[in-house]
């Protein structure tokens, strides 16, 4: 695992961006897991211009959506689906088979979750994943005490992921459950990068990159994958012991 910190959330998220244009440079046929929320918003945004203006062929890239929240539709801007399809997928106009995101609305989440997985294998996994940091050291809805053998996955949400998760939304809304890609694709990914800005990230960042290696932070994987790339701010870094 490699850590990089930044002066500030600007500078991580153009190297974040870079990282993913890279990506797709290097191997335009790319599969890509993106995840939803507040601190990848502006990467995907300089991601998706710098796209553009390079000319970068982004045709035959996979977007892969991390997660969902359960009972809520697609159109609802609190969802993942209308945060990817806003934010990446509607700017590169990307074709409905570029791209797979968890229908949270399903009568089958179990067969979902096996679609998910079938969709991602038949790709040849994961090239990179993105992902962010929740408050309790969850990667997507991998909750503290997951298992790090699953794949894609049905899971009781944490309280703190409930509430905290409530600001996406323009009225209280019942979250209870979510879908995601397990902690297994994040092992199994050529390259995972976490994202984390903020003070409020300094505490849960500091568990996860001096504090035991454990499933109680589920973020704490992240030290054991080979090709695994941290991007912080001085913010959330601001109670290391030591930094790179």
């Amino acid at each position: 695992m490699i850590l990089n910190v930044f002066d500030d959330h600007t500078d991580l998220s153009f190297q974040a961006a870079r990282i993913i244009c890279d990506q797709i440079k290097a191997k335009p046929d790319s599969v890509i897991c993106f995840a939803s929320g507040e601190t990848p918003l502006s990467a995907y945004s300089l991601f998706t211009t710098l796209m553009m203006a390079e000319q970068i062929d982004y045709q035959h890239f996979t977007l892969i959506g991390l997660d969902e929240w359960v009972g809520v539709p697609p159109e609802n801007h609190g969802s993942c689906a209308w945060f990817l399809r806003t934010n990446v997928i509607n700017p590169l106009n990307l074709l409905p088979g570029q791209y797979r995101l968890f229908d949270g609305m399903t009568s089958d989440l179990p067969g979902e979750c096996v679609a998910m997985d079938e969709f991602i294998s038949e790709r040849g996994g994961l090239d990179l994943i993105v992902v962010g940091i929740g408050m309790n050291g969850h990667i997507g809805f991998n909750e503290p005490g997951v298992s790090p053998d699953l794949y894609s996955h049905v899971i009781e949400l944490d309280e703190i992921t409930s509430t905290v998760g409530q600001k996406y939304f323009k009225e209280e809304t019942r979250l209870t459950k979510g879908i995601t890609l397990g902690i297994r694709h994040l092992r199994e990914a050529k390259t995972a990068m976490l994202l984390a800005s903020g003070e409020r990230k300094a505490p849960i960042m500091k568990a996860t990159l001096e504090g035991e290696i454990s499933m109680e932070v589920p973020a704490t994987i992240m030290r054991e994958h080979p090709n695994g790339l941290v991007l912080i701010d001085q913010k959330a870094a601001s109670l290391l012991t030591a930094r790179e």
